[in-house]
């Protein structure tokens, strides 16, 4: 089904997020808060998220698939089953959720708001079967939140993690479909003949199709081939971001000291900001062009298979803009 009109006036928008798991996500959610006069955030929720159950989920699906491996798939075969329960057990989903939470107060603190949005928790555990409801306090405060939008004044819902939270809300009160939007960034083009390797899809499969299914109202907005033209470099961070305030040199730290690659701070290098790409369509839909597609939804193989019914689907991201509009708000509130 095609989304409906925006409305006049501020969108209303809550942000799903695993903000520890990159550094994307933190600048989504700064972008979300440095644009008020557009945008009303009410409540960022925290997702969980867990290297080795992906890890695991990428080693059984290309077990069962067989021929030719992935990259990430190649990587995650390089570890035995018990290394892989180990590294769950050590940083389960219930953990990266924590840390979730943890990192957005982080963005919150270097912004210093009157008025910060709630930091709702989210599940702590993935999905196990395609109904199997995973209760959490994100879930039931979608699904109030939804009560009071419409079909006319929806609510945004920001996927930028494993969509278990609003996967729930969704088999909580299956009605609130035709009150939200859901913008949801992850993998490949639907329509993609490869394997979709893609953490935020991966990790939790049965989420991910409740979400390609019952989302009323969906923007799927692939991250290969569209998102990914979002690099940005070690130039444009020291440039850009250190000196300008606190949340200027929050960013630029963020960047400089990446978690997930120490490399990147190094000249001719830049790190893709995936997730910033549903904020960039809610400020302005032309930075993200879509289309009417038909739906498709993830198999146990991680290959997509088509699916009942229409969804949008971005086809292109505007660089040039989208970072231009995140750098004039951020010095704007220095």
């Amino acid at each position: 089904m095609t989304l409906p009109p925006r409305p006049t006036g501020r969108l209303r928008v809550v942000i799903d997020t695993d903000a520890a798991n990159e550094i994307d996500d933190q600048f989504a959610i700064a972008w979300a808060l440095l644009a008020p006069d557009l945008l009303e955030v009410v409540g960022i929720h925290a997702a969980p998220f867990c290297h080795g159950h992906y890890f695991r989920r990428l080693t059984e699906a290309a077990r069962s698939r067989g021929g030719e491996r992935t990259p990430m798939e190649d990587l995650a075969s390089l570890f035995t089953a018990e290394q892989h329960r180990d590294m769950i057990e050590r940083n389960p989903p219930a953990m990266g959720e924590q840390r979730s939470r943890h990192e957005i107060h982080r963005v919150l603190a270097a912004m210093d708001l009157d008025d910060p949005p709630p930091v709702v928790a989210g599940s702590g555990r993935f999905m196990e079967s395609p109904d199997d409801l995973v209760e959490s306090d994100a879930a039931h405060r979608l699904v109030e939140l939804a009560a009071d939008a419409s079909p006319i004044d929806p609510l945004y819902v920001v996927v930028i993690g494993a969509p278990t939270n609003v996967a729930a809300s969704l088999l909580v009160d299956p009605t609130i479909a035709e009150r939200i939007v859901v913008i949801f960034v992850a993998g490949y083009p639907s329509g993609t003949p490869h394997v979709d390797e893609s953490f935020n899809l991966v990790q939790d499969r049965h989420a991910t199709n409740v979400v390609l299914a019952h989302a009323t109202h969906l923007l799927y907005q692939p991250g290969y081939q569209v998102a990914e033209v979002l690099g940005y470099s070690l130039a444009d961070s020291e440039r850009w971001l250190r000196g300008h305030g606190r949340l200027g040199d929050f960013l630029h730290e963020l960047y400089v000291a990446n978690p997930i690659d120490r490399n990147v701070a190094r000249p001719g290098r830049a790190w893709v900001m995936w997730d910033i790409l549903p904020v960039a369509w809610l400020l302005d839909p032309a930075w993200s062009p879509t289309f009417e597609t038909p739906r498709a939804q993830i198999t146990p193989h991680h290959t997509w298979e088509a699916a009942p019914g229409t969804m949008t689907e971005a086809y292109r991201a505007r660089r040039n803009d989208i970072f231009g509009d995140f750098v004039t708000r951020l010095h704007a509130a220095e």
